[in-house]
């Protein structure tokens, strides 16, 4: 009977310790996306998980800038998924940044914005080629101006 217990102990355990160790978490991402960051402050995150579609599926956030604030928009992916986050920032339908340069093929991991002017502005994500996926972006302060 105590072996027993011993080995329901044991494999508990290692169930839950595999349980872990398979895949990336939402909150994985966020504390690897923080990494990416640097040494910006934290204000805001938003988890992304989209189905393959075409054209691609958008999930939509929206924000409030302040004018002569430095933002960094950081963007994760999960490696369990094959598509690659894009991030663009509107202002009243004007694209003002993007993750991904089309013109270029350049995909970066953040971008630094300054707000000119107080206001909504609106994110929108989505993955490239329409092909499933699970990221997290961040919003990070990096100074005021």
């Amino acid at each position: 009977m105590k072996n027993r217990t011993i080995l329901l102990l044991i494999s508990l355990f290692l169930f839950g310790f595999s349980a872990n160790s398979f895949g990336q978490s939402e909150d994985d991402l966020v504390e690897i996306c923080a990494m990416v960051a640097g040494e910006a402050t934290f204000l805001k995150d938003f988890k992304i998980r989209l189905d393959a579609g075409n054209p691609p599926p958008t999930q939509r956030f929206s924000v409030i800038l302040k004018k002569g604030i430095k933002y960094r928009f950081s963007v994760c992916n999960s490696n369990d998924f094959e598509g690659k986050v894009v991030l663009q920032l509107l202002d009243n339908n004007r694209l003002q940044a993007t993750t991904y340069v089309v013109a270029t093929g350049q995909d970066y991991p953040s971008i630094d914005y300054v707000c000119t002017k107080t206001g909504a502005y609106h994110l929108f994500y989505n993955f490239r080629d329409g092909k499933p996926g699970l990221a997290v972006g961040l919003l990070s302060l990096v100074d005021t101006m």
